[in-house]
């Protein structure tokens, strides 16, 4: 399986509510160390809209993928999404600086394929999350 076909998959399961066989696919990938398809399947979470998961999957490598510039952008991604737009910027900017200039085989088919378009998006609504989360500590 290719990872276009890995990620429509994983994207099909979790629209059809099949979590635990999203999640048995990666503990497959998990189990060899396959740090590049189990960013991959995170991008299946991501293009079925479930970016908390996402995240929690691409937590888990971070600290032994976080070189991968794909991995930068698809963890970015999935911050941005789920309203840490401020910790999303530099991630952007790693994944940029590490060459990636295209998204179109990380991002779907609803979201930007330009890196500086994520990059512009993050510095206008990183500033007004951090407002909003001091407004509501405040309360």
């Amino acid at each position: 399986m290719d990872e276009k076909e890995l990620v429509n998959k994983i994207s099909y399961l979790i629209s059809k509510k099949n979590h635990d066989q999203a999640y048995a696919i990666i503990r497959e990938f998990e189990k060899k160390n396959n740090y590049e398809m189990i960013c991959v399947s995170a991008q299946g979470f991501i293009n079925a809209y479930n970016y908390r998961s996402a995240l929690k999957i691409l937590e888990s490598i971070k600290k032994k993928y976080s070189k991968n510039a794909e991995f930068c952008a698809c963890y970015a991604i999935a911050l941005f999404n789920s309203e840490k737009e401020d910790k999303s910027l530099q991630w952007f900017e790693k994944a940029k600086e590490k060459g990636l200039e295209d998204l179109s085989e990380i991002s779907n088919d609803f979201f930007s394929k330009s890196i500086d378009d994520w990059i512009k998006k993050a510095k206008f609504w990183g500033p007004l999350r951090v407002e909003e989360n001091n407004y509501k500590e405040e309360l």
